[in-house]
């Protein structure tokens, strides 16, 4: 006979419990097979970095088939599938992107792509467009860095014309080789020959009943001496009229002999020139000037010119400006490279003249002479080019005289005046330009006057000199600038070429070759 339990709500709570716990113990006493498993998406393995060239292409192999193929970005790199687990990846523009491959299960495997320009190739063809220059070409991200040495500044330009063309983003930090300093020195020669012959001849008579002169024009125009005779100011027109001198008669400068004869009342002015001049000018400027700057130099003065500025009917406003006269010069040399330089040049040599002075309220204001020349001229260093020469003659006569009486012989030339003048000018511009470096030497040259010995009271009072004796040949001074060769250098620049070799040091010599020098 079977014995049941009644069912209360104790025991419901107690079997309730029993299930769960046994539920638990099932669950985890099976294995992971026996447990459902649900499907998840794996994180997608990263595979190689490809370095490809523009125009070059490599393969890439997958793990297993693959399905499906992305780009990110088809405009640096393009793919095509070669086998089920080959892929050839080809690189189109400079860039990065990234190339993902899937597999049927939805495996994913991710490798990055970067492609660059050949810069080997690159290097290749500026070696080849080039030649005699080193350059190197670099890449930092996305700009391409060219650096070296040009070996002319020609080349400068055209890298920069072709990486512009290239369309890329380039830095140029390429330089011209060899020295970049260039001395430029110029050479004015003026002569200047001129001959004057000139005769006239004035003659002033006064007397109780009669007076007269002859005045005949001098070389300027005028008469050589000026005669103003006639009624004092303020006289009365009409009856007997005194005739007096309104001004003095002195002796004009033009004048070159006069004679009075005081019984006669009769004064001659005789002006009898035979007048030569020689003019030599010599002007040497010497300055240094780096490659593609100006330099100038100016060795003169100003003169100052009036000028008006207005001002009322009573006042006038005058301010003065300066003019610079002398010998100027303008230069900018470009090394070319293979030891030639482009020089742009503009010497000017001027000189105040009265020839075309003005006078402006009491002001005389010279004029200027002035030769200028301005060129542009490529030579080699150490070259000197002639770039003006000028050779100038003026032949300049005049003739005044009365008529009739003039053309009397023998006696006409009393009332005649001649001048004739003739002139010669001849000029040279030499320019002498090199390439030049800083002279190295232990101790810093001798500077101009570093000998001078000032005299003694015996060497002043009875020798009349105005400097002593100069120092002995063993003077510590003068034996240093024998040393490094200084005695051998000419012009006022202590600059040594480049392309002249330096002149070695008595420590540098054999002793057979120290005792001859």
């Amino acid at each position: 006979m079977k014995t049941t339990t009644p069912l209360t709500r104790t025991s419901v709570r107690a079997a309730l419990a029993a299930f769960a716990a046994a539920a638990i113990a099932g669950g985890a006493g099976r294995s992971a097979a026996q447990v459902p498993q649900e499907r998840a998406a794996a994180p997608a393995p990263e595979g190689k970095t490809i370095q490809l060239r523009v125009g070059r292409s490599a393969i890439l192999k997958a793990p297993w088939k693959v399905t499906r193929i992305s780009v990110t970005d088809p405009l640096v790199a393009d793919v095509q599938a070669l086998t089920p687990d080959q892929v050839l990846v080809m690189g189109k523009s400079i860039g990065s992107t990234d190339v993902i491959l899937w597999s049927e299960a939805e495996e994913a495997m991710q490798s990055r792509v970067e492609v660059d320009e050949d810069l080997g190739r690159i290097q290749e063809e500026l070696a080849r467009l080039f030649p005699h220059s080193t350059l190197e070409v670099t890449r930092t991200r996305d700009v391409l860095v060219v650096k070296g040495l040009l070996a002319k500044a020609e080349h400068a330009s055209q890298l920069r014309k072709l990486l512009e063309a290239s369309g890329q983003r380039h830095v140029d930090m390429t330089s011209v080789a060899g020295v970049q300093q260039v001395q430029i020195q110029v050479r004015v020669a003026e002569v200047s020959r001129t001959a004057i012959r000139a005769l006239g001849i004035n003659a002033l008579h006064t007397g109780p009943h009669f007076f007269g002169a002859s005045t005949i024009g001098s070389s300027s125009g005028g008469a050589t001496n000026r005669i103003n005779v006639g009624p004092p100011e303020g006289a009365t027109a009409g009856g007997d009229l005194p005739f007096v001198f309104n001004s003095p008669v002195n002796v004009s400068p033009l004048v070159s002999l006069f004679t009075g004869f005081p019984d006669a009342d009769l004064q001659v002015f005789l002006q009898a020139l035979a007048e030569n001049q020689y003019l030599r000018i010599l002007a040497e400027p010497n300055l240094v000037a780096m490659s593609g700057e100006e330099a100038s130099f100016l060795a003169g003065g100003e003169f100052p010119i009036p000028v008006v500025q207005g001002g009322s009917s009573i006042t006038t406003s005058i301010t003065i400006e300066y003019r610079e006269f002398g010998v100027r010069l303008k230069f900018r040399p470009t090394v070319l490279g293979d030891g030639t330089i482009r020089l742009e040049v503009a010497p000017e040599v001027s000189d105040l003249t009265d020839v075309g002075a003005i006078e402006i309220q009491g002001f005389r204001v010279p004029s200027l002479l002035t030769r200028r020349a301005q060129t542009t001229l490529e030579l080699e260093s150490g070259q000197t080019f002639a770039m003006a020469g000028l050779l100038n003659r003026r032949n300049d006569a005049r003739t005044s005289r009365v008529p009739l009486l003039g053309d009397i012989p023998v006696l006409g030339a009393l009332f005649r005046s001649v001048r004739y003048q003739s002139g010669e000018t001849e000029m040279v511009v030499l320019v002498t330009a090199s390439l030049v470096e800083p002279l190295s030497t232990g101790a810093p040259p001798s500077e101009p006057g570093a000998m001078h010995t000032p005299p003694d009271d015996w060497e002043l009072f009875a020798g009349g000199r105005i400097e002593g004796e100069p120092p002995s040949v063993e003077h510590p001074r003068i034996r240093a600038i024998r040393e490094m060769g200084l005695d051998r250098l000419r012009g006022p620049g202590s600059w040594g070429s480049y392309d002249r070799p330096a002149a070695p040091s008595r420590a540098d010599l054999k002793p057979e070759e120290a005792g001859s020098k």
